[in-house]
């Protein structure tokens, strides 16, 4: 179970990683070019609303340049051609049209004793009005005062008034009045484009908008408002124009806003654009980027689930294919029926610990087991019953030996043991143990108990031009000594070249 996910773990490892480098890049990239594009096209949108609020300053200083002249010609007749002052205003305004919604005339008290539009009228008190008052307190002051919008009590409409004292010496003689509709100033939308959330204003210093207008409301009156005192067109020491995204003082909704001061006026130009009208072509442009990359991504998910799938049967067939190996070679090295090491494994064994022996100086010593008569175990209780006898001998002498000495199989009844840093008495020692308790042993099968010796032929690694087939050679010849002397015996070789020489070790002896 835990090597099964394991696997899985390292599958998913590479399709994550296949994730990182593929997406991170690409939507990383796509991020940066987006916010990158997002930040020209609002640099355009300053330049073109800062282009408009000049356009939109250039109209309405003229405008206010046209009617200041007009206001002081009709003030200068309303003195000299009093009782002819009327046929005047008549003449002029045929020049001019809608641009002037009516010219008044306010006595110093503040009654309207003349209008373009009601020759015959009532008594009309005006005296409350901003610029009859700012007017009549400052006489003085020979100025231009352009008003809040106010609904006109004779004209019946939302107007802005142009006003100019009638002075005569140092005489208040009252207040000439040029009213100008509002719409005269919103108008100039259908000249530009703004966008459809767009607007353009036009507001006093006094925080009140004069003017505005927009696509959807056309002109609005928002003499009732009062813009922030905190705006940046409001701030004498503030450049007197500018560029800044911030919220809306009219609709509270973000807003990119151009401003121009017309310092001699009193009054600022804004041009208002919102992100939703100029974002609008790139934001479609954006949509179809991340669609296409949404569309990438999930191309590359599929992918990275195939990566996934492909990896993680690889990985199941490497780990299926070194459990072959790993099967294979324990067939290879051990054998099948006792467990043992097979003649190949047992041999290479002998190879390595012989070259350790003789590079670190140590003692090793090998013993060869041939089971005594097994020809007649087969033949008096049948092969398979030999088998189990094979099978008992082998567990036998591994319950006796150490953890670092080797036990193999060579063939039929004849087995060896390796024993590493062990000298000549000391295996010798190990071999009759062995043979003691082979020889004590009651083998239980289906045919009753079954009992079998060994004989064992023990050599010891010799200090100088021994190999390991030399060592071979004189244990398998110890062996034989041990067979000819009656069998259940321990012989030993002696000497380097005299294999002859043994020491036995018989059932007597022990």
């Amino acid at each position: 179970m835990y090597q099964h996910r394991a696997t899985k773990t390292k599958a998913g490892l590479a399709a994550i990683a296949f994730l990182l480098i593929t997406l991170v890049p690409m939507w990383g990239t796509l991020h940066a070019w987006l916010d990158q594009e997002n930040v020209l096209v609002e640099k355009a949108a300053g330049s073109d609303a800062m282009n408009l609020a000049v356009a939109f300053d250039v109209h309405v200083q003229s405008v206010v340049r046209f009617v200041d002249t007009l206001t002081q010609d009709l003030r200068e007749h309303a003195v000299k051609d009093r009782n002819d002052f009327g046929r005047i205003v008549k003449e002029e305004l045929v020049l001019y049209g809608n641009m002037v919604a009516q010219v008044a005339l306010i006595s110093p008290e503040g009654m309207l004793v003349y209008s373009s539009l009601a020759p015959a009228f009532g008594a009309v008190d005006l005296s409350g009005r901003d610029h009859f008052r700012a007017h009549r307190d400052n006489p003085s002051k020979d100025k231009l005062f352009i008003s809040k919008p106010v609904f006109g009590r004779v004209s019946g409409i939302w107007s802005i008034q142009f006003t100019r004292p009638v002075i005569e010496g140092d005489k208040f003689l009252g207040v000439v009045v040029v009213s100008i509709p509002m719409s005269f100033f919103s108008d100039f939308y259908k000249k530009i484009n703004v966008g459809a959330n767009g607007l353009i204003a036009l507001v006093g210093m006094d925080r009140v908008p004069r003017a505005v207008a927009s696509k959807d409301s056309g002109a609005i009156n928002f003499g009732e408002l009062l813009l922030l005192k905190s705006a940046p067109y409001f701030v004498k020491e503030a450049l007197p124009e500018g560029l800044y995204r911030g919220v809306s003082a009219f609709d509270g909704s973000e807003s990119l806003t151009a401003y121009r001061r017309l310092e001699d006026a009193g009054l600022v130009v804004l041009v208002q654009l919102s992100p939703e009208d100029y974002l609008m072509s790139s934001g479609k442009r954006h949509r179809v980027l991340i669609f296409c990359a949404s569309a990438v991504t999930i191309l590359l998910l599929s992918f990275a689930l195939l990566i996934y799938a492909t990896v993680w049967q690889h990985l199941k067939d490497a780990k299926a294919l070194k459990q072959a190996h790993k099967t294979l070679r324990e067939l290879v090295n051990v054998d099948i029926l006792t467990g043992a090491l097979s003649r190949s494994h047992f041999l290479e064994v002998l190879e390595k610990e012989f070259r350790d022996s003789e590079s670190c100086g140590t003692k090793l010593s090998l013993i060869l087991i041939d089971i005594d008569y097994f020809k007649q175990v087969n033949d008096t209780y049948g092969h398979p019953i030999g088998d189990i006898v094979l099978k008992q001998v082998v567990a036998v002498c591994c319950a006796e030996l150490r953890a670092h000495d080797s036990f193999g199989r060579l063939g039929g009844e004849e087995f060896g043991v390796i024993l590493p840093c062990t000298d000549g008495a000391s295996a010798l020692g190990i071999a009759e143990k062995l043979r003691l308790a082979i020889e004590s042993s009651k083998i239980s099968t289906s045919k009753g108990l079954v009992r079998v010796t060994v004989s064992m032929g023990v050599a010891f690694a010799l200090p100088s031009g021994d190999t390991p087939s030399k060592l071979v050679v004189r244990a398998d010849d110890a062996l034989y000594c041990a067979k000819q002397a009656g069998r259940n015996r321990v012989c030993s070789a002696r000497g380097n070249d005299d294999a002859s020489q043994v020491t036995t070790m018989s059932t007597n002896d022990s």
